[in-house]
This record gives structure tokens, C-alpha cells and sequence, in this order.
């Protein structure tokens, strides 16, 4: 069995946000869809990458598979991926097999499963509020503010959105607005709320961003930060739980 698709260097960015805060990814595959989960250790931060059957290239599964496959070596093999590779993946009992493929040559990786398969919890939100951000502001906001402490905290309204890093030292904040084209619609119920995050955690995910054709942000008070980004008919889903005061 075995399914192959485009957006290499998306997957790219995925695999090396994940490695950052897990040991292992649970993949799991059904006739119908990939799915590539990552959580870490404390689960204070949970990916979750979807591939449905109609996004691939070519998608040969005839029934249901769980692999668990070691990060770190998974995101130096993902570290050669071109932009314009096409990857395909294939599975047996004990091995991964990663190629990626372009301009008439392939280059073929492959790692070993671990036998220990983890349980990485489903989770279900109904959020107060919602914000669509495009990718790349909310990259370059992020990018500006994140050396400057370890606690990020994340506020809003009907019409902006602030990111608020803070540490002894001082603070910067990023405001993305609907005047200024930072945010392209809210959906808010819950206006100004604030709730506080780690900053390694958020900043984590940054680099995916950067490569998005959409993002949503959901937040509300007390609620882990959520993040969506859509890409090449991939959904990725990013949670971070919020940080003690």
C-alpha cells in the first residue's frame, strides 16, 4: 500500500514543527484519508495533518494502517524535500518508505516503525471567537515579537486581534485589524478576552504559516489557542494549551 501527493515543502515545515516538540508521529491511514498526528509529552501542544484521498496524486489503500514512525529521523529525511518534489510514502510491518520525486529521478529513504503505538487524543472545541489572518502577515507578526520574552499572550475584539509577547524585560505587541487588511473576517461572540500561552509552542508552528493559502486563529478565554492552515487540499490543526498564570 501506498499513497503519494505534492506540497513537499509543506510537509517539510509540518514534520520540523513537529519534531520541535515530539519524539514520535502516529499516522494513521484509511481508504479514505492520512492523517499525521504529534503531541508532546506534557500535551501542551497537539498537530494534527489531514490528507483526504481526493488531495493525493495517487492514494492505493485498501484498508486501515497505524504507523509510528521517530521524528527526528523523519524530519532529516523531510529536510531534502524541493519545492517542487512530489512524495510518495509506502508502509510494511516494520518499515517507512519515503520517496521523493523530480525532474526524471527519485530519491527513496527508509525508516523502521516503533511496535508502541501511542494514543493521541481526539479533541472537540466550539470556540467564542474566530479570526481568518492571512498567512503571512501572521507569519511576519509572529516573527517579529517572538525573541522578545517567553509568554505570549493573546487578546482580542470585533475587529482586531493582538499578540502580546511579555518577559521581565518588557513587551511587544502585534495588532492584526480588519481596517489594515490583518484580518480578512472575526466571527467574535466573546470580545475582549486574554489568555496567555508559551511562546516556544506558538513560535513552533511559525514556519508552516509561511507556505499557507489560509489561516484561522480561534481563541477564548481559559481555551487552548487553535490554529488552521489550509494548503494544497491539506488541513493542518494546531492546538496549544494555555499557559498558568
Amino acid at each position: 500500500m501506498s499513497i503519494s501527493f505534492g506540497a513537499a515543502r509543506l510537509l517539510r515545515y509540518v514534520v520540523a514543527s513537529a519534531a520541535k516538540f515530539s519524539e514520535t508521529a502516529v499516522m494513521v491511514v484509511t481508504p479514505g484519508e492520512f492523517v499525521f498526528k504529534a503531541i508532546d509529552p506534557s500535551k501542551t501542544a497537539l498537530l494534527v495533518l489531514t490528507i483526504p484521498r481526493e488531495s493525493a496524486i495517487e492514494f492505493n489503500v485498501t484498508q486501515e494502517a497505524q504507523l509510528v514512525v521517530g521524528l527526528e529521523d523523519l524530519s532529516k529525511v523531510f529536510r531534502s524535500a524541493e519545492k517542487d518534489d512530489s512524495i510518495s510514502l509506502g508502509w510494511s510491518q516494520s518499515t517507512l518508505s519515503v520517496s521523493f520525486e523530480r525532474r526524471g529521478f527519485s530519491r527513496v529513504f527508509t525508516l523502521p516503525l516503533s511496535s508502541v503505538i501511542e494514543e493521541i487524543p481526539e479533541i472537540e472545541i466550539e470556540y467564542p471567537n474566530t479570526y481568518v489572518i492571512p498567512p503571512i502577515i501572521f507569519h511576519d507578526g509572529l516573527a517579529g515579537i517572538e525573541d522578545v520574552g517567553d509568554l505570549l499572550r493573546v487578546e482580542g475584539g470585533s475587529s482586531e486581534l493582538r499578540l502580546r509577547a511579555e518577559s521581565e524585560l518588557g513587551e511587544a505587541v502585534v495588532v492584526f485589524s480588519k481596517e489594515r487588511g490583518g484580518i480578512e473576517e472575526a466571527d467574535v461572540t466573546d470580545p475582549d478576552f486574554s489568555v496567555s500561552f508559551s511562546m516556544e509552542f506558538v513560535s513552533n508552528f511559525r514556519p508552516v504559516t509561511r507556505v499557507a493559502e489560509r489561516l484561522v486563529l480561534k481563541a477564548g478565554s481559559d481555551l487552548p489557542l487553535y490554529l488552521e492552515v489550509q494548503s494544497h487540499g491539506l488541513l493542518i490543526k494546531y492546538y496549544v494549551a494555555p499557559r498558568a498564570e
